[in-house]
């Protein structure tokens, strides 16, 4: 039995924030970005599971299929450096940064990159406005058991708009099924979906976030460590070892466990 894992809800931390609109000055100002560029980025650490190179792909062959998207749309990659001393590692490193180098000069213009490349760790609240600050979220892994980032963007997300792109082979793709779910192999397909993201309205973004927040604050980290315990303890009484779970001939519902673990968590 899988048991996927999710995040703890970000209440506090959202409440901390600059609203969306802050954020997207902030960033907008750091980078030097005008206020009518989409904004699309990337936040994992650099590491080849992760399509970071997949994604420019599809950002060239959408500017080859669509030019008049040329100098109105950037891609920020965040990738925080990962085991650098490791040669495939630098490779990557390099790879990506070249890749980075070749799509500015080949598509930008005075005053206009459309990739900027970060390899530089950030902090939980710097992430958090990144999320807010963009319009699309790319989240192209090769390979990945579930993938937070995904479900960091969609909990960000208060105003319910910004696109998530999500990889099929994101283990988050069979959560968050409002996402614009692409194939990091496909780069024909992935400019589709960017230029699907990119034209769609206000009001599909609201109705494809909404119901993506309200699945990851309902199924939180505490509701799967909640899961597993009443299935360990269930396991344990059926084999006849109740004595052991202490819990009685009654077993506690999911929804008293994950109680129990916010409780403790607003305790500490």
């Amino acid at each position: 039995h899988a048991y996927p894992i999710s995040i703890e809800w970000p209440a506090d931390l959202l409440a901390k924030l600059p609203d969306v609109d802050d954020c997207r000055a902030r960033l907008r100002d750091r980078f030097g970005l005008k206020a009518d560029v989409k904004l699309a980025v990337g936040v994992e650490r650099l590491d080849y599971t992760k399509g970071i190179l997949d994604r420019f792909q599809a950002l060239d062959e959408l500017f080859k299929r669509y030019p008049e998207w040329i100098g109105k749309l950037v891609f920020l990659q965040i990738a925080a450096p990962s085991r650098g001393t490791l040669p495939a590692y630098k490779l990557l490193h390099d790879e990506c940064h070249h890749y980075a180098e070749e799509l500015n000069q080949r598509y930008g213009s005075e005053g206009y990159r459309p990739v900027i490349m970060v390899a530089e760790h950030h902090s939980q609240e710097q992430v958090y406005e990144i999320y807010r600050a963009a319009d699309i979220c790319m989240v192209t892994s090769l390979h990945d058991g579930m993938n937070l980032v995904a479900k960091e963007f969609v909990a960000a997300r208060e105003d319910e708009q910004g696109v998530l792109m999500l990889s099929t082979f994101a283990g988050a793709s069979r959560e968050l099924l409002e996402a614009l779910i692409v194939n990091p192999y496909d780069a024909a397909m992935m400019s589709e979906a960017l230029l699907q993201a990119l034209t769609m309205t206000p009001d599909e973004q609201r109705e494809r976030m909404r119901p993506m927040r309200q699945m990851v604050r309902d199924n939180n980290v505490y509701r799967w460590a909640g899961s597993m315990l009443l299935d360990a303890a269930r396991l344990r009484k059926r084999g006849d070892l109740d004595r052991v779970t202490g819990v009685g001939d009654r077993l506690p519902g999911i929804d008293n466990v994950v109680s129990m673990f916010e409780r403790k968590r607003v305790a500490m």
